[in-house]
C-alpha cells in the first residue's frame, strides 16, 4: 500500500466516523432515512400575559432525516418551521437544512448568542420552500436545535431575523425580526399529524405548479 493510497483511506474513515457521530439530537430522532419527529409550544394567555414583549404565541418544528444524496456520507437532517405571532392568526413558515457544526459565522463570530454552547444543529432556512419550479437561493437566517432536559424536549434558538412565508401567498418572502424574547424555546414531542399544515406548507406545490425533480 503506497502511503498516498493509505492517506486517502484514512481520510474515507475519518469522514465516515465523522457521519456516524452520535449528537444530542440522537436521543430525540435516529438518524435513519425517512426517521420523523415534529415539536409543539402554544403559550397560553397568563403566560403571554406575563410576557408582554414575546410575539411568538406558537411554535411548530418537525424534524426528518432523508436519504444520502449527492456524495453525502449519511443521511441529512431537514427541519421545518411554523410560528404564530400576537395579532396574526396565519402561521409563518420556513424550511431548511441542518449540520452539526460550530455557532460560528464567516467573521468567527457567535452566530446565535443565545446558543450557549460551542456546536450544535445549526439550520440554514430557504427564504421560499421548494415547491415551485424555481425557488429562491435566498437565505432566509439560522437557527440551532439542542437536545433539551429529556428524550421528548427540543430546545429551538434563534437569531435576529428569519424570512418566512404564509401558505397562502409562498411566493411572498416576510422579513421578521425577533426581539429579546423570542430567542429560545422549548418544544415538546407530540404526534406527527399535528406538524400536517407545516408539512404541506413547504411540501406540497401550487395547483397549477409542476412539482419539482428532487
Amino acid at each position: 500500500m503506497t502511503a498516498r493510497f493509505g492517506f486517502a483511506i484514512a481520510l474515507l474513515v475519518l469522514a465516515s466516523s465523522a457521519a456516524l457521530a452520535a449528537t444530542p439530537l440522537d436521543d430525540l430522532i435516529k438518524p435513519e432515512p425517512d426517521a420523523a419527529a415534529c415539536f409543539i409550544r402554544v403559550y397560553d394567555a397568563a403566560h403571554l400575559r406575563a410576557h408582554p414583549k414575546q410575539k411568538i404565541t406558537a411554535m411548530t418544528v418537525q424534524l426528518r432525516y432523508g436519504p444520502p444524496g449527492g456524495g453525502t456520507p449519511s443521511v441529512v437532517l431537514s427541519v421545518s418551521l411554523g410560528i404564530v405571532q400576537r395579532g396574526d392568526p396565519d402561521a409563518l413558515y420556513s424550511d431548511g437544512g441542518c449540520d452539526w457544526e460550530a455557532n460560528r459565522d464567516t467573521s468567527d463570530r457567535r452566530l446565535i448568542k443565545t446558543y450557549p454552547k460551542e456546536e450544535g444543529f445549526v439550520c440554514m432556512q430557504s427564504a421560499q420552500p421548494d415547491v415551485f419550479e424555481s425557488t429562491s437561493a435566498e437565505e432566509g437566517g439560522n437557527l440551532i436545535l439542542d437536545r433539551g432536559k429529556d428524550r421528548d424536549t427540543l430546545m429551538v434558538y434563534l437569531g435576529d431575523s428569519l424570512t418566512l412565508v404564509k401558505r397562502a401567498a409562498r411566493r411572498n418572502h416576510l422579513f421578521v425580526r425577533f426581539g429579546a424574547d423570542d430567542r429560545v424555546f422549548m418544544l415538546r414531542r407530540t404526534d406527527m399529524k399535528d406538524c400536517s399544515a407545516v408539512e404541506d406548507a413547504v411540501s406540497t406545490p401550487e395547483p397549477e405548479v409542476t412539482p419539482r425533480q428532487r
